[in-house]
């Protein structure tokens, strides 16, 4: 009943997440996967070279580097699916809102996101993320997040992974859902705990590059709000600020910086300029300041 797509990079992840979809799956499934070492290729390509080849009803394309702690969690999943027949895809961290701003798949404002994940650190620390403004168990939301999305086996007839803008592991998430919302909807369920053994992603120049080029070829598209949710007024304010708050961390390339803010028009936002100069200093300022403390 379930075709379960799989781009594999590490073995002691991947043999430990089929031991663990046998013990909580429920229904009948197979397991479809890439072995990306031995022959390396975008996440996109991957995912529609799988795809070619499922034969289940539903399809779930998932990270290797999780485990499911929800027993019979496709049986929720079918659930959802039979319950909301315009639904066609499904995840469980999504937001209502899709900014016209490059970000990434979160507004970074707590009522237009919802997510239901367990990370776990290097040392071993669980922390829950968790935001469900409307206490529900299905929210219709406008994108999902790549760690795990499900779809029915029509939606492949609608939208496939772009390979040709998105040549790397970075926004395939975001652009599946941009395109397809065009005919179906999309959800987030909170019915369905995962443990994600990876801590956060990777936002570096990659990130900003693939971002970037993604927002460009569709801004006309955008911004996008999923059915019936009005965005207020400065929203878009709001998540360019958020955002560039999000980034300063990141090892991020001054030449990318700049596009980033060329990109956003963050310097017409007298607001974002504190934001700005985190931006492109916030980094630096607290590694200087540890330096000091020795």
């Amino acid at each position: 009943m379930f075709s379960i797509l799989i781009c594999s990079a590490n073995v002691s992840y991947l043999e430990r997440l089929k031991v663990n979809i046998g013990e909580t799956a429920g229904n009948q499934y197979e397991l479809l996967i890439w072995d990306n070492r031995a022959q390396p290729k975008p996440i996109t390509e991957v995912y529609n070279l799988l795809a070619a080849r499922a034969r289940y009803p539903y399809w779930c394309f998932i990270h290797e580097d999780i485990r499911f702690e929800t027993k019979n969690w496709t049986e929720n999943l079918k659930n959802a699916f039979d319950l909301h027949p315009e639904t066609g895809l499904i995840g469980i961290a999504g937001a209502k809102y899709k900014s016209k701003t490059p970000s990434g798949w979160a507004t970074g404002v707590p009522d237009f996101d919802f997510c239901n994940i367990f990370h776990r650190d290097k040392k071993g620390k669980t922390i829950h993320l968790y935001s469900n403004p409307t206490q529900s168990v299905f929210e219709p939301v406008i994108n999902v997040d790549g760690v795990f999305m499900a779809i029915r086996r029509e939606v492949w007839d609608d939208a496939r992974f772009n390979e040709k803008l998105l040549r790397g592991f970075h926004l395939y998430d975001i652009d599946f859902s941009f395109h397809v919302i065009k005919k179906w909807r999309a959800a987030v369920i909170f019915n369905m705990d995962i443990l994600h053994f990876t801590e956060g992603g990777n936002f570096g120049d990659e990130w900003v590059e693939h971002t970037l080029a993604w927002h460009q070829q569709f801004s006309e598209a955008l911004p996008q709000a999923a059915g019936g949710f009005l965005p207020p007024v400065g929203i878009e304010k709001k998540i360019r600020r958020n955002w560039l708050y999000r980034l300063h961390p990141e090892n991020i390339s001054w030449s990318n910086k700049w596009k980033w803010i060329r990109a956003d028009k963050a310097w017409m936002d007298p607001v974002a300029w504190p934001f700005i100069g985190l931006f492109f200093f916030g980094k630096y300022i607290k590694i200087k300041t540890r330096k000091e403390k020795r």
